[in-house]
């Protein structure tokens, strides 16, 4: 499959609308917030809801719990030795390309 370029298809779009203008097509303007509906008659509902009735939740409080506790268990208490020393950082540009280095303590 070949990918066309925006200009192309900017082009062909152009000319589409160009050769349906030439044979009587009429382009209609409508302000914002139009609706193709007629003011009648009520409003469908949406093509996404399904007729059939909402199920009930199942709620997993205490499997959440259950997770959250094994979690808790896991965690060690060794002491890590936390060092001092300055580490070096990149600074990077908007385009990725690394501008400089700098020291910096975390």
């Amino acid at each position: 499959m070949i990918k066309a370029s925006k200009q192309s298809l900017r082009r062909e779009l152009r000319r589409k609308t160009e050769e349906f203008l030439s044979r009587g097509g009429e382009i209609k303007k409508h302000s914002a917030g139009e609706t193709g509906e007629p003011a009648d008659k009520p409003r469908s509902k949406a093509v996404f809801v399904s007729g059939e009735p909402r199920q009930s939740r199942t709620y997993v409080n205490d499997v959440v719990s259950a997770l959250d506790s094994r979690k808790k268990k896991k965690k060690s208490h060794a002491i890590k030795k936390t060092t001092k020393r300055p580490a070096k950082k990149i600074i990077y540009d908007d385009f990725g390309e690394p501008l400089r280095e700098v020291w910096v303590e975390d």
